[in-house]
């Protein structure tokens, strides 16, 4: 696992670049946390980032320190465990309770105390991994924290959950209070999780590749190449319009008036069946009337506008922006409709009226 890990996990160039600006996000989202909970400026920044074996990873500097120790679940598996000074956890807690002195040397980590630091780390590594997960694409989620003191004797294989030889992943980061306070912690990441994260940095590479391919295909499908061909294709389909339109022509009734009285189902014939599935915009004008802009800037709530057309006129019904009929307005149910009672020219919304 370890050596699968180091040939395909950060060893390789593209997934280091992508774990490492994984990290930053992870970096970010932890000072914010922290920032809004103790209403404090709190910067964590400047991870540098390691692969050693576990027994390598020195700590002494953070001595006398603190173990928060989580487990990743939810698609990605593995323990982290984050070491700082025990001096540096006092200050989160000084500015969680509001207290600006400096840390005590002789404070005690009571009960209290613990589960103070265990909910402040609990909201700050939530939010990382909420923030890792997010740009992953997945639902990675994390454990509450366990808090282990540690005097110097404190061994880190059993905490992590790993052997002494396996590798792990270190990042050391930089942490700045307030402008005042600077220090350092370090993040150790097993084998385990970091293989589980770097497949998942693999499926959202590939996710990224399949969607640039199929947006790709998308973009090609929608180029409309021109038809090669000549005048004869193009008269020939003029010639089938214009025997369909001569048709129905034909098939129109004259009475005895001498009237054409159209019909209200026509056959169709020619090219013209392909479209009369076509949905068409009808629409009903009572009226209409035309008012200066100064007027029509006067408009409020109960302004009365007369228009042109007589009370008991027909209305005019418009499809796709032609009068092809008038008829009467009636309600049916809760709606209202219109009772046709003059056909002024349907067929002009498929030529020229003729």
């Amino acid at each position: 696992m370890a050596k699968e890990v180091e040939n395909q996990g950060i060893m390789n160039r593209t997934d280091r670049q992508v774990f490492e600006e994984l990290i930053h996000l992870h970096a970010k989202a932890a000072g914010e946390s922290l920032s809004s909970i103790l209403k404090a400026d709190i910067e964590i920044s400047s991870p540098e980032i390691t692969e050693i074996t576990v027994k390598e990873v020195e700590y002494g500097i953070l001595e006398p320190a603190v173990f928060v120790k989580s487990c990743l679940t939810s698609g990605v598996a593995g323990n982290t465990v984050m070491i700082l000074r025990q001096r540096d956890m006092q200050a989160f807690l000084n500015e969680l309770m509001g207290i600006d002195d400096l840390p005590d040397p002789d404070f005690e980590f009571d009960e209290v105390a613990m589960s103070a630091a265990a909910e402040l780390m609990n909201q700050m590594v939530h939010a990382s991994v909420e923030a890792m997960a997010e740009y992953l694409g997945n639902t990675m989620e994390s454990s509450d924290c366990q808090l282990i003191l540690s005097d110097g004797r404190q061994n880190l294989s059993p905490a992590i959950g790993e052997a002494p030889e396996s590798k792990t992943i270190v990042i050391h980061y930089r942490v700045k209070i307030k402008d005042m306070v600077e220090s350092e912690f370090m993040e150790c990441i097993s084998i385990t999780a970091a293989d589980s994260i770097y497949q998942e940095i693999g499926a959202r590479r590939e996710a990224e590749k399949r969607a640039e391919a199929e947006a790709k295909a998308m973009e090609e499908s929608l180029f409309v190449k021109p038809v090669q061909q000549g005048a004869a294709p193009a008269a020939a389909g003029r010639e089938s319009l214009q025997s369909g339109m001569e048709s129905r022509t034909a098939n129109s009734v004259t009475a005895d008036t001498g009237h054409a009285v159209y019909q209200a189902s026509p056959s169709i014939n020619g090219n013209l069946g392909l479209i009369m599935d076509v949905p068409l915009n009808v629409s009903v004008e009572i009226g209409k009337t035309r008012r200066r802009l100064k007027d029509v800037l006067n408009f409020n709530n109960g302004t009365v506008v007369e228009l042109d057309k007589q009370a008991d006129a027909p209305v005019d019904i418009i499809v796709n922006g032609q009068l092809i009929a008038r008829g009467e307005v009636v309600v049916i149910d809760d709606n209202f409709g219109v009772r046709i009672s003059e056909i002024v020219n349907a067929r002009s919304i498929i030529g020229n009226g003729e």
